[in-house]
């Protein structure tokens, strides 16, 4: 009878939608499903929707594999060592989701939980436009606009898990062209950023029109003031962020040498 397959499992989750992959150890995903989200006042519910789709993963495998460790992105500031979603930008209620601790009452597996905009450099930094970067700033251009940054290989988190914030960023709405002011407001923050991060890259993620309108402006403005960063625009979209969850938990992993 041959044993079950040990596999990463990488979650993904906005205010809306629901991305769930399983990967074998070399990476490679296994299955990859894409569900809407109902509201999920509480956090009970939260966890057994959640819960619940991760557990039909291995169920429709008919319990051929188990989960070695469990990655989840969420949405907004996200307290790492606790596990917990501080503050988030998905539904109302989400604010001091323990997220960590509610999927564990399902499912006894290591979970480590990430901020959506860290996890999205990650997976832009292992197989994306960041690839090989050592010091690099992922932002995102969305309605609640929010940067990531990795620094000598290593994300930056803050002592409140809030570095990257751009409050003073104006909000782009996707779909909407940009207006001369909102572009040069965002350059001139944005290159602020850089010259105090000295990036070797800038990944800007969003509206691909507002995206294309902003990068050679950002450009021009750090050739003037602080040169050496290229801007460019983000290689994986909406896959950026379960990639680097994955990536997460394959460190979760094998730092905890956890064996069946």
């Amino acid at each position: 009878m041959n044993e079950p397959e040990p596999v990463v499992v990488a979650v993904d989750f906005t205010a809306t939608e629901l991305r769930l992959m399983m990967s074998d150890l070399a990476g490679q995903p296994l299955i990859r499903q894409l569900h809407p989200l109902p509201e999920l006042p509480t956090e009970e519910a939260w966890a057994w929707e959640v819960g619940g789709r991760i557990s039909t993963l291995f169920a429709a495998e008919g319990n051929k594999r188990w989960a070695l460790a469990i990655g989840v992105a969420c949405p907004g500031v996200v307290d790492g060592p606790a596990g917990r979603l501080v503050e988030s930008d998905g539904q109302e209620g989400w604010d001091g989701l323990a997220v960590v601790e509610a999927l564990r009452r399902h499912i006894d597996t290591p979970v480590v939980a990430l901020s959506r905009i860290e996890a999205a450099l990650r997976g832009e930094a292992s197989a994306g436009a960041a690839a090989s970067a050592y010091d690099s700033l992922y932002v995102a251009l969305n309605q609640h606009p929010a940067a990531a940054m990795m620094s000598g290989g290593r994300i930056v988190g803050g002592g409140s898990g809030r570095a990257g914030a751009l409050p003073a960023l104006p909000e782009m709405v996707p779909g909407e062209p940009l207006d001369d002011e909102t572009v040069q407001a965002a350059a001139s923050l944005l290159a602020d950023a850089s010259a105090l991060l000295d990036p070797s890259v800038i990944v800007l993620h969003g509206d691909p029109a507002q995206v294309d309108a902003l990068i050679p402006i950002l450009q021009g403005v750090l050739d003037e003031i602080a040169p050496g960063p290229q801007v460019v625009p983000a290689a994986l979209g909406e896959n950026a962020a379960i990639l680097g969850a994955y990536h997460a938990a394959a460190i979760v992993a094998y730092e905890g040498e956890r064996h069946e």
